[in-house]
């Protein structure tokens, strides 16, 4: 396999003596060796999708369940090495204690008969973080605080599961989606040490460094002992290069990078991103202190305080959800005493004596702790407006933020009586916000319908509501744009695909496509692509077998547009060659699903613009408000071979339920959609 070259884009193979596509000009990339091995009779690895210290990780296919997973291997000049294997199971055992939706999931661990040492986790499409700023540069404070806030419910997560991270920088940041649909991942907690006093425990001992200089703490950069606050600093460092394009400690070596952690003080944020809000700004500074203990006590607290600091300014309706260990008591999820064992000051609050009002990050909120109750009307007269309402009874993925309780921790300068009474009145107030948050979610008066929010496998949930539908500026039938209203649904995030389509075809004895000439079924390469060769019937069998429907053409639609918003593509109102499967003439084929991440609604929906169109339930009009002709169905969406004017969010294509022209037949597949059930 070696002598053998591959296209990333379409997936084709060539001789090693080419260096494009055919296809499609892209620049074809060598194949590893170890592609096309199976490992333990389980994970056949399918390619190359990324390189650490001490393995590749590649995208693998289960051969008996037919699902997808990341395979870490342990490079082969370490497998004589028993510390780093017993390092790589040590990383298998601290992933596989963290449980949290932001937090890679680690599933299995092995060695087989010929010394290949792998651990699996879920694969997670998305772009790194790294890559992300060095596309756009600055982002945006609200979505810095979104980011943020999931890497710290994952990080405290694996904090209250005795494990310390360690290496957090932004390439073992995934994100998948864009916009307010972005869902962060957090990766690689291969070097955390486990906080355990056993045999195993010499690994990564004090004195030994492991992590990246620009993000490592001052106590890492010296070897010493680390607790869950070296973490938080790497996490301010995380924020501070998402709002400046630049990390605040660099230098052309790296004794010179450990110099400027130990001794320099960052630039102020406000002085690279004047956009930034002072409240945002002190938060991320009180992260980066030299000394552990005038940091936040928990990466959890760091995220109340940033999103405190964004009702401070009245934007808290723009945050996602608060991660629900806001509400949990801090042992809810392990035992955090063996994480503090070295560590005097284990509370959640700066010791009575420090002088927080003449930090950076300790100003304002000394100022609203010295008023107590009246912190309200402090933050009023200092910010000009008051925070929004926090709003109640909404499904989980719309609630809006700011809906858990805030944390102000500095105390006033030599006020040690004051300052402890403060401390209780703001932890009681704390738990009570706690409570009322909870209660408030658990108990109050919704609506039925949007009391199930949580998606069944493989869909997302859409929100009810009215937008505009059509245009008048497109081909007749688009036209005339009109009001609609969608009630709560679900859609699937991606078209159904061969393998999807297989087990319908093998639990009911129908037929199998036509382009299905591999012994029977697709060729094994094409399960992730979408199903082809089916008609509107075939595609409504299909929805009821799996328990779903047909997405109406509105709610196809509107899950395209991203709600009310008037989108002429998923991802906004300019083409954008190469966000979409679209116009591949050549091709013969559509690719694996959501191998084009910007192809994305703000839903979370993959291919609507390209890949394959997508049949829907209704019959197809001439204009909107017309009798329907009851003879033809509507299929919506692009697709590989036609141009871009016809992928659009509100093209509508049509035709005969029972047959697909010859000339359409590659071009059309589905997905499904469910309704959301009364309770």
């Amino acid at each position: 396999m070696a002598d053998q070259k591959k296209c990333n884009h379409c997936g084709e193979t060539y001789p090693g003596n080419l260096s494009f596509c055919l296809n499609d000009g892209s620049p074809l990339i060598e194949l590893d060796p170890m592609i096309g091995t199976v490992l333990d009779g389980r994970y056949r690895l399918e390619s190359l999708i990324g390189e650490g210290g001490m393995g590749n990780v590649y995208r693998a296919t289960h051969v008996h369940l037919d699902s997808e997973v990341a395979v870490k291997l342990l490079r082969p000049e370490f497998v004589a090495d028993q510390t780093a294997i017993k390092r790589f199971r040590l990383e298998a055992k601290a992933a596989g204690r963290i449980h949290h939706p932001n937090a890679v999931k680690v599933t299995d661990f092995g060695v087989t008969n010929e010394r290949v040492v792998y651990l699996t986790m879920e694969l997670v499409r998305g772009q790194s973080l790294r890559s992300i700023i060095r596309k756009e540069g600055k982002l945006d404070y609200i979505r810095t605080v979104n980011i943020a806030s999931q890497v710290c419910g994952a990080v405290e997560a694996a904090h209250r599961g005795g494990v310390i991270h360690r290496d957090l920088k932004p390439d073992n940041i995934l994100i998948e989606g864009i916009n307010n649909t972005e869902r962060v991942k957090v990766l690689d907690f291969g070097i955390a040490k486990l906080r355990e006093t056993k045999t195993d425990n010499f690994l990564t001992q004090a004195g030994t460094i492991i992590g990246t200089p620009q993000y490592m703490s001052p106590e890492q950069c010296q070897g010493k002992h680390l607790d869950p606050k070296s973490d938080i600093y790497s996490i301010g460092i995380l924020i501070y290069e998402m709002l400046t394009g630049e990390v605040p400690f660099d230098g052309e070596s790296t004794l010179q990078i450990v110099y400027n952690q130990l001794h320099v003080q960052p630039r102020p944020i406000l002085e690279l991103s004047p956009h930034v809000p002072v409240p945002i700004a002190e938060v991320i500074m009180r992260a980066l202190e030299k000394e552990p203990e005038r940091r936040q006590s928990s990466a959890i607290q760091l995220s109340a305080e940033l999103r405190r600091a964004v009702e401070i300014i009245g934007e808290s309706g723009s945050l996602i959800p608060a991660d629900p260990l806001l509400s949990m008591p801090y042992n809810a999820t392990g035992d955090i005493s063996s994480i503090n064992t070295n560590n005097e000051d284990s509370g959640q609050f700066p010791s009575q004596s420090e002088d927080w009002s003449s930090k950076p990050g300790g100003r304002k909120t000394s100022a609203l702790a010295q008023k107590g109750s009246s912190a309200d009307d402090q933050t009023t007269k200092l910010m000009g407006k008051r925070p929004t309402p926090h709003a109640g009874n909404v499904p989980t993925s719309e609630r809006p933020a700011g809906s858990g309780p805030g944390t102000a921790t500095e105390t006033p300068a030599n006020k040690s009586r004051t300052g402890l009474i403060v401390i209780a009145g703001i932890v009681l107030a704390c738990v009570a916000g706690v409570i009322i948050y909870y209660f408030s979610q658990k108990t109050g008066p919704t609506d039925p319908v949007t009391q199930t929010t949580k998606a069944p496998e493989g869909m997302v949930y859409i929100p009810g509501g009215k937008f505009t539908m059509g245009r008048n500026d497109g081909s007749a039938d688009e036209g005339p744009a009109h009001e609609v209203e969608v009630k709560p649904y679900f859609i699937d995030i991606h078209e159904v695909t061969n393998q999807d389509f297989k087990r319908f075809v093998e639990a009911t004895g129908r037929s199998i496509p036509k382009n299905w000439k591999f012994n029977g079924s697709y060729p094994p390469d094409e399960a992730r692509l979408p199903v082809t060769f089916v008609t509107w019937n075939d595609a409504t069998s299909y929805a009821r077998w799996a328990n779903k429907r047909l997405a109406t053409e509105a709610e196809w639609e509107y899950a395209a547009r991203g709600g009310s918003k008037a989108l002429l593509y998923p991802w906004g109102n300019q083409w954008q060659a190469g966000y979409a499967n679209v116009d591949r003439k050549g091709q013969t084929k559509p690719s694996p699903v959501r191998s084009f991440e910007m192809d994305v609604s703000q839903f979370g929906v993959f291919d609507m613009a390209g890949n394959v169109s997508e049949w829907v339930q209704d019959y197809y009009t001439e204009k909107y408000g017309a009798a329907a002709d009851q003879r033809f169905r509507v299929y919506r969406g692009g697709n590989f071979l036609d141009a871009p004017d016809k992928s659009t969010n509100t093209y509508r294509w049509a035709d005969f339920p029972t047959e697909i022209p010859d000339d359409q037949i590659l071009r059309v597949g589905f997905r499904c959609a469910k309704d959301v059930e009364r309770q």
